[in-house]
């Protein structure tokens, strides 16, 4: 294939979420794609994170803020100016007066099918305002994509669902993978421990606390754990510092249960209160050490969180939603996170029984054998490669 020119909005790098993703898949196409030029936009924060490996991906600093008109116009004539085949988004916020050939990676459908206004902290108005504005967008991405890459045949039915006049090739299925750095680290787990005042046994949480994380019905099963099974250990919720996590913070102290219940991202200074205090290897080590994973999300698109603690042996309770049964399968302990009775009777399985949990640990470690960013990353290829032959 003769050489193309493709694009990457690389812009989220360095941060949770789309950033990890954006991370993974650019170190992977690195390894599987030889002959294509890239350039990859990155803001000064990504700019300082990666480093190419291969000679055919170039960086372009875009220091342009996502959703925002300065997106939507400066970012946009960079794009241009950079003369691409083919422009990659590993989200959906494109610019939408961008005219040439597009492929999006869109990891769930949360804000249509879940969110609520509760789950913000604009004033109500702006919410939503902002909501008919990102439907707007979303829909406009989809319609301008070649291809739009999901990670779950969960997500895939909810586009069918609520996105109509799209035909089903649309949309690729490419799961996710676990990334080596979640692995290994370069901390004392033990000292870890000690830094954020947290003792063994305890429950991990490793994520965002949005509304439909239901970060509420987990702290609820820990008091039933404890006052109705005995269960004497902490419950660690591993987050960045922002107002959802705050929230859950100020009802922890509130109600005395700090020394229960662990944020480390309030433990550590820090003045920036949207930034991910606790670093990558302080997550690998608190997950080499704790005792069971637990994770009562309503909605998800992959959840990739328990995979990366499976492959560390860290056995899992998980919420029984579709997104989950896929990925899973029979790998974790499923619980109704409506109920929080159950939530804790599920969990203190593995608390009552070692066998049990070393046999989930095995299930774990024989399921990650199932998903590679490698896998990922040459799906997506493909994908790039169809789509610059389309007309």
């Amino acid at each position: 294939m003769k050489q193309k020119t493709i694009g990457i909005d690389a812009r989220f790098y360095g941060h949770a979420g789309p950033g990890r993703y954006t991370k993974s898949v650019i170190q992977h196409l690195e390894k599987v794609d030889k002959v294509n030029k890239y350039k990859v936009f990155v803001t000064d924060e990504g700019n300082k994170l990666y480093e190419p490996s291969n000679p055919n991906f170039e960086k372009v600093l875009a220091n342009h803020t996502w959703y925002s008109f300065d997106e939507q116009i400066f970012f946009l004539f960079k794009v241009l100016k950079a003369g691409l085949d083919l422009y990659y988004v590993p989200h959906f916020n494109i610019p939408v007066l961008y005219p040439g050939k597009i492929v999006t990676a869109i990891p769930d459908m949360i804000m249509h099918t879940y969110s609520t206004a509760k789950g913000t902290t604009l004033p109500q108005w702006y919410f939503q305002i902002k909501r008919i504005v990102y439907r707007w967008v979303f829909w406009w991405a989809v319609l301008r994509s070649q291809k739009v890459i999901v990670p779950t045949q969960t997500v895939k039915n909810e586009f069918l669902k609520h996105l109509k006049g799209f035909s089903e090739d649309k949309y690729v299925i490419a799961p996710e993978g676990v990334d080596p750095e979640f692995i290994e680290t370069s901390e004392n787990p033990k000292d870890v421990l000690s830094r954020y005042g947290i003792k063994q046994p305890y429950l991990l949480h490793v994520g965002s606390m949005y509304e439909h994380k239901n970060i509420d019905g987990i702290i609820k099963a820990h008091k039933i754990l404890g006052n109705k099974y005995g269960f004497k250990g902490q419950l660690v919720l591993v987050s960045k510092k922002d107002e959802f996590s705050k929230r859950i913070y100020d009802s922890i102290r509130k109600e005395g249960l700090e020394d229960k219940i662990v944020l480390p991202a309030f433990i550590k200074e820090t003045n920036d209160e949207s930034k991910i205090v606790i670093t990558d290897d302080e997550v690998v080590a608190l997950r080499k050490e704790a005792f069971a994973y637990v994770f009562g999300a309503f909605k998800e698109g992959f959840s990739l969180t328990a995979l990366e603690g499976m492959a560390l042996g860290l056995p899992a309770a998980l919420s029984d939603i579709d997104c989950h049964r896929e990925v899973y399968g029979d790998s974790v302990l499923y619980f109704d996170p409506h109920n929080v009775e159950d939530i804790a009777e599920k969990i203190n399985k593995f608390i009552s029984s070692d066998s049990l949990k070393e046999e989930y640990i095995a299930r774990g470690y024989k399921q990650i054998e199932k998903y590679s960013w490698n896998n990922t990353a040459e799906i997506t290829l493909d994908v790039f490669k169809k789509a610059l032959k389309q007309n």
